[in-house]
């Protein structure tokens, strides 16, 4: 069987964008969305300049992310080597758009589910080359089977020296690429202003590199083609409440195991995370293109990736606490000591499963860290005893215990979640460009202020301070207005870890 690749002459590409044209005419493709493209990067000052071409398309990796990633098995690695996708099977997650680290794929406007380069398959199946390749007026890019000795792709790769996007990222690209600079290869390395050689305004992404006016003969991006960031607000918003569905469950459970007892843990806990893990459960089905299909998540698993792992444990989740609720209503003693041990371990399940997901997105380096999972059970446990020393006011906390230990619950896991930031963005180095840009807008660029005003200070030391100095009256307002603290703290977080994460251009 072909294992099929390209091998694209940059010295010949003369940025006539035939290849775009051609593409977008054999797929019909819509307009603002591309399977690919021609990026332009231009280095020196007049009349000392010089212009870079560089044809986007898949890479159609050995080992593609996008394909594990991917929860409904949409995307599929096919035995000639071409990864596609089955529209009929995607819901539309973007999920694969955030694995892959050549922003690949896109959302068809028109079908509302993902897209991408196939090397044209169905030209290949037939025989004849992909329109790209058939109407290239250079013949700069060369198509055919990398396994097979005899053809001109093979040869050339065996005998030229080529460059490959991201290699470090162990996908095993199949786009070899000759004569390439270092500047149009690696995204990082030009700066992007504001304005494209048209004329046409973009909005810079946060995370790019900043035009040096001391260096204006430094690589510059040109022209490219726009990519928003596919997850935003929706997912920041499923990443707090999640926090609060589970972190009630585990501080409830944990007060009913050293003995605490009382509407606060046999009724408020459970109702609230039954309410915030509908409202998670709502949010990721709004946020979906094809909400219609969102039961495909369920039905076409693809066991490989961690959303698919994650709706298993948040049923599971919202199954343990409809049984607590239950259980408390009916005074079954007996049967909540059972549950206890299952409703922590679930719970913390439920709420780490998405570091692991978020460390699926290869493309964004910033959420490649070791220490997302223990984040995230940290901050679930803050919202938690937060939510529930805030329900104490209206239910009742059933005796000054069970607000003590909410209180050095929420200092413990609020220090601990300080601890990780501080660890993780603030002292450790950056070990890629990728995680350093990103980095550098959450503590000296556009999330700077939020970070430290908001998550740090505002909902981090605050609230704890509040807590060490004045929680020891058990006053209501002075525990209420921390936990309010804590809850906006973790959202700003989580909004920030969202947005600075995807802030790095890919392409």
């Amino acid at each position: 069987m072909a294992n099929y690749g390209f091998a694209i002459d940059l010295r010949k590409c003369i940025g006539c964008h035939a290849c775009t044209i051609a593409c977008k005419a054999e797929h019909q493709i819509p307009v603002g969305v591309n399977r690919c493209w021609v990026k332009t990067v231009e280095k020196g000052t007049f009349p000392d300049t010089r212009r870079f071409f560089f044809p986007v398309l898949c890479n159609q990796c050995e080992e593609a992310p996008c394909v594990s990633i991917c929860p409904t098995n949409a995307l599929f690695k096919r035995r000639d080597g071409i990864v596609d996708l089955n529209p009929a099977s995607c819901i539309g997650c973007r999920a694969c758009m955030e694995a892959c680290p050549y922003d690949q794929l896109f959302i068809d406007p028109n079908t509302h589910t993902a897209e991408k380069c196939n090397f044209c398959a169905n030209r290949v199946e037939n025989q004849l080359l992909p329109a790209c390749v058939s109407v290239c007026p250079t013949e700069c890019r060369i198509f055919g089977d990398l396994d097979d000795p005899a053809s001109e792709v093979a040869q050339i790769v065996q005998r030229e020296a080529f460059a490959l996007r991201k290699p470090e990222k162990g996908t095993g690209p199949k786009v070899f690429y000759l004569g390439a600079d270092d500047s149009v290869i690696r995204p990082e390395a030009a700066v992007r202003p504001l304005y494209y050689k048209e004329g046409q305004v973009h909005l810079r992404p946060a995370g790019a590199p900043m035009p040096d006016p001391e260096s204006p003969g430094d690589p510059r991006v040109d022209y490219d083609v726009p990519h928003g960031k596919p997850w935003g607000i929706d997912m920041v918003l499923y990443l707090l409440f999640k926090a609060i569905a589970t972190g009630a469950m585990i501080a409830g459970a944990l007060l009913w195991y050293v003995g605490v007892d009382g509407p606060l843990v046999t009724f408020a806990a459970p109702v609230l995370s039954l309410l915030f893990v509908t409202l998670t459960a709502v949010v990721l089905i709004i946020d979906l293109e094809r909400p219609e299909r969102f039961y495909y998540i369920l039905t076409r698993s693809n066991w490989r990736s961690w959303m698919v792992w994650g709706a298993y444990f948040l049923t599971a989740h919202g199954a343990l606490s409809l049984g607590w609720l239950v259980a408390g209503w009916f005074g079954a003693e007996a049967a909540l000591d059972w549950m206890t041990l299952p409703v922590i371990v679930v719970s913390v399940l439920a709420t780490s499963y998405t570091g692991f997901l978020f460390a699926q997105g290869l493309g964004r380096d910033l959420w490649q860290g070791p220490s997302a999972a223990v984040d995230l059970i940290a901050q679930s446990a803050a919202a938690g005893s937060a939510s529930l020393l805030i329900a104490a006011l209206f239910v009742g906390a059933g005796g000054s215990d069970a607000v003590r230990i909410l209180s050095a619950t929420l200092v413990i896991s609020v220090t601990a979640h300080l601890v990780v930031l501080a660890f993780e963005h603030v002292f450790s180095p950056s070990p890629t460009r990728h995680h350093e840009l990103a980095t550098h807008t959450i503590l000296k660029g556009d999330y700077s202020r939020l970070f430290w005003g908001g998550a740090v200070i505002g909902g981090g030391v605050v609230p704890v301070v509040l807590l060490l100095t004045l929680g020891a009256t058990f006053s209501p307002a002075v525990t209420a207005l921390a936990a309010l603290l804590a809850l906006a703290g973790s959202a700003a977080w989580e909004y920030i870890w969202v947005e600075a994460g995807q802030s790095v251009p890919l392409s």
